[in-house]
């Protein structure tokens, strides 16, 4: 790629290093455009402009990358654990040098505030730092053997080729989360992201390759919407794919991980939320509302462990509701996503405003009413501002449905048990917070939320050390911490007679 910007539109930031920026796909060390010459349109957020055209690969192209991969594994898993570990520190330290770049390219393609994306490049890092630090610490294991003149022992050996499908609202992180755990234990991969956000994951891709990454552990696909679901296809059901990781929605978790079950591949799917957040009469207001805003608003509500269904002691419910509202107008700053002083961010397109106000008009039809924000069409064309709702109950959709959206639905409860009651009534679960000053109800509450991710007196639970997942519909397996690692390696038991 040249030293020119293939932008169409100008931004109110200067890259450092445009070498960074590319709109083709990298298969087997060579970047790439699609065999079929076809390209997708990618557009701004913030207010529906043209970026660039990025390369559309289809089906064939994707068989081209796995085989590519598949080639690179032959060598790539003979790979001592310490260089490994090496590789991952010097990618870490290219990422950590460019963050600023980084931060813009999210930025441009998420709208995501530059502030904001600024923190999202450091937790990728955070993952890197993790995995690199977990490769020597995969340890096999001996076992007593019942028969006395038998040894059992155990190791852990890299899968093959891992395919990883990453979301649009965390272009940065979700990569190295993936990518980064499948390549320290010593797999190659073949990574799809999403047509909303593959300038991230060319990046990244283009600092691993200076990192020394070996041509073929690394390979990036892109696609627009329509090509999408046969290279979707191509990875579930290709015989060289050993794991595919997916991150989205429940309906396409369930249809790929069908796919995937006819060639006994292994899958690790972090799919939809619907999070509850229990405020107890007896919880400290300022803490909790400090946490809400963090759980519910963090990217403008568009994470899957945002809170969802707010529950407030209806005892404490109106004051909870007053100050919710003096902390966001304390909190939010709203303008252009590239003014530092900005925090909040436009959903990613009209199909997320269309669902909030769905969302917003259903409750307000049932009977609740809008405590604070409401629509605003001044902010721009996909802009919501945080939005505070009263009056939540069993029968709107919110409660069954992930609003992904900046909205605060409010419903009161009365006793815990009715509130843990109505908190798992969900057919997913991701996570669940909730706040109280008991330590009986601590436990209580945290081991009877049917949720794989508590948090409790916090509004955030995700990090490099955690496992994260869900139980239920909400998916399998666990991203972060050592679990991770694991995710990608195979234990093979090897028995020795004396």
């Amino acid at each position: 790629m040249s030293n020119k910007s293939p932008f169409k539109k100008s931004i109110p930031y200067e890259f450092k290093d445009l070498t960074l920026i590319d709109t083709r796909s990298l298969i087997g060390g060579q970047w790439v455009g699609a065999a079929s010459g076809k390209t997708f349109k990618l557009t701004d957020p913030e207010d529906d402009a043209e970026i660039c055209d990025i390369a559309d690969l289809g089906a064939e192209d994707t068989r081209n990358a796995i085989e590519a991969a598949s080639r690179a594994f032959e060598t790539y898993r003979l790979t001592p654990h310490r260089e490994r570990r090496w590789l991952m520190r010097r990618w870490a330290d290219l990422i950590k040098a460019n963050r600023e770049d980084l931060a813009a390219l999210c930025t441009l393609e998420l709208g995501k505030p530059y502030t904001e994306s600024l923190g999202t490049v450091q937790y990728a890092v955070d993952f890197i730092d993790w995995f690199e630090g977990g490769i020597e610490r995969t340890f096999g294991e001996t076992i007593p053997a019942a028969r006395g003149n038998n040894r059992i022992l155990t190791i852990r050996e890299p899968q093959g080729v891992v395919a990883c499908i990453t979301p649009w609202n965390s272009p940065v992180a979700m990569v190295t989360r993936k990518v980064g755990a499948a390549i320290a234990a010593g797999n190659t991969v073949v990574c799809k992201p999403a047509p909303e956000t593959p300038l991230c994951a060319i990046a990244l891709a283009k600092l691993f390759e200076r990192a020394g990454g070996p041509p073929g552990v690394f390979n990036i696909v892109t696609a627009g919407v329509e090509n999408t679901p046969a290279i979707g296809e191509e990875l579930c059901s290709h015989p060289a794919v050993k794991h595919l990781s997916f991150t989205g929605s429940t309906a396409v978790g369930r249809l790929l991980n069908t796919i995937c079950a006819k060639t006994i591949k292994k899958t690790s799917l972090e799919l939809g939320g619907n999070a509850p957040f229990i405020v107890f009469e007896d919880a400290n207001i300022e803490k909790a509302v400090a946490g809400l805003i963090t759980s519910k608003f963090r990217s403008s509500g568009q994470t899957c462990v945002c809170a969802n269904r707010i529950f407030v002691h209806a005892s404490i419910l109106d004051k909870f509701a007053d100050a919710l509202t003096d902390g966001l107008k304390r909190t939010f700053t709203y303008g252009s996503v590239w003014d530092r002083k900005v925090n909040f961010g436009p959903l990613y397109a009209g199909k997320g405003i269309a669902k909030v106000e769905d969302h917003l008009d259903d409750a307000l039809g049932k009977g609740a009413r809008v405590h604070a924000g409401g629509k605003d069409n001044t902010l721009g064309p996909n802009f919501f501002p945080a939005t505070v709702v009263k009056g939540g109950t069993a029968g709107m959709k919110f409660m069954k449905e992930e609003t992904f959206g900046p909205l605060a639905f409010l419903a009161p409860f009365q006793t815990e048990a009715e509130v843990i009651k109505m908190a798992n009534t969900s057919d997913v679960g991701l996570a669940g917070y909730f706040y109280t000053e008991d330590i009986s109800r601590l436990w209580r509450v945290s081991e009877a939320l049917k949720v794989g991710m508590v948090g409790v007196r916090v509004g955030l639970v995700s990090a490099a050390e955690a496992p994260f997942g869900g139980v239920l519909e909400s998916g399998l397996g666990r991203e972060g911490g050592i679990a991770a690692l694991e995710e990608y390696l195979n234990i093979k038991s090897i028995t020795i007679g004396i």
